[in-house]
């Protein structure tokens, strides 16, 4: 855990891609930059032009894209980010050198610039991301704009990921006093943030330990949003524990308009038994539904780029931080409460009336759930 740290929420595209431009834009010393996503867009160009224009004016700026979600980068893009001087580096591609590994992808959404001005959550650089959740081509996400001690977490994160990619070692920058930047409005300050940096195919599992330890100790509510719910039996048996003590458990995950349809019939086929101990589950209707948030008892939250599911949990690279804060516990559960709105409700007396065709289809699909 570190303290003094300053953390704003960012809620959708409008609200994410504006910040993170603007503190490239700033960047007087290194920008380093992590992400799953990379397509081919009119945001993807902002970014190369934004990254491009401080690697041209003598910053060091350091890209890492993984090599499967990024498969799609527009090459004339990837040349004119080489050209300018920006470090791209592809994490994992699909080489024999990697093949031991390849299953094993980095997820994890970092900016870090200068330092000192740190971003995660769950964005991706794709025009999905863009706008406010209004219609069903643009998603709806939560990220976070963060200052303080934590940065060098992000950064150390980075690094990681870095030396993975590359085979070189980065270290951070050297920081003092008067490098730390002004807080933004809507940011909430002397705040203690823990990050949690997992690795895939590490054990214990860090990720999943700290959801058991979350849900072992709610005694009020359970607000969990996440774009795909694919639980292992801990993560189950934890949450139908804490429905079984009384704590009001809600879960909102994606609705049809998925873009993994396949993952929401594996999440389908787990319905039943938290049903069953009375947890309420929501499905989201307007858009893809892309957030990853929790809050406890309206004191302690989690958002980051993990899902509840095996590949987040136990596969993948993730970044994300928990935060004691009783504020920022409010804001996302009012973003929670407005989510809900636009919810359809999976009641529990109709859910063993569905099809027989959804029911087979999401038996399959269980088969594979611990890879999805």
């Amino acid at each position: 855990m570190t303290t003094g740290n300053s953390i704003t929420l960012l809620h959708n595209g409008d609200e994410i891609f504006p910040a993170m431009l603007q503190a490239i834009t700033s960047a007087q010393r290194r920008v380093d930059f992590c992400t799953y996503v990379y397509w081919k867009s009119a945001i993807a160009n902002k970014f190369a032009s934004a990254l491009a224009e401080r690697a041209k004016s003598g910053v060091a700026v350091h890209l890492v894209v993984d090599a499967i979600g990024g498969a799609t980068m527009d090459t004339r893009t990837l040349t004119r980010l080489e050209r300018a001087g920006v470090q791209v580096a592809w994490f994992r591609p699909l080489t024999v050198k990697h093949l031991l590994q390849a299953n094993h992808r980095t997820h994890r959404k970092i900016l870090v610039v200068d330092g000192v001005i740190g971003f995660t959550g769950g964005v991706g650089i794709a025009e999905e991301w863009t706008g406010r959740a209004h219609s069903p081509h643009h998603w709806r996400e939560t990220h976070s704009r963060l200052t303080g001690p934590v940065c060098q977490e992000l950064t150390a994160a980075f690094c990681d990921n870095w030396l993975v990619a590359t085979g070189r070692k980065l270290l951070p920058l050297e920081q003092t006093p008067s490098d730390q930047p002004l807080p933004t409005p809507g940011t909430y300050r002397d705040v203690s943030i823990t990050a949690i940096a997992s690795r895939g195919g590490q054990r214990p599992a860090v990720l999943e330990t700290e959801f058991l330890r979350a849900f072992a100790r709610a005694r009020h509510n359970i607000n969990l949003t996440t774009a795909y719910f694919v639980p292992n039996e801990k993560i189950t048996q934890a949450l139908i524990q804490a429905a079984r003590r009384g704590v009001l458990v809600r879960i909102i995950t994606n609705g049809p308009r998925t873009n993994h349809r396949f993952t929401r019939w594996c999440s389908r086929s787990l319905y039943a038994p938290l049903l069953d101990a009375g947890i309420k589950i929501f499905e989201y209707s307007p858009t893809v539904l892309h957030s990853k948030t929790l809050t406890i008892d309206g004191q302690w939250s989690h958002i980051g780029s993990a899902n509840v599911d095996d590949r987040s949990l136990l596969l993948n690279d993730e970044f994300d931080i928990s935060i004691e804060h009783a504020d920022l516990s409010a804001e996302l559960d009012a973003a929670f409460a407005d989510d809900l709105s636009h919810c359809v409700t999976i009641a529990s007396q109709t859910w063993i009336q569905r099809s027989w065709l959804y029911r087979t289809l999401e038996r399959s699909a269980w088969l594979l759930r611990t890879q999805v």
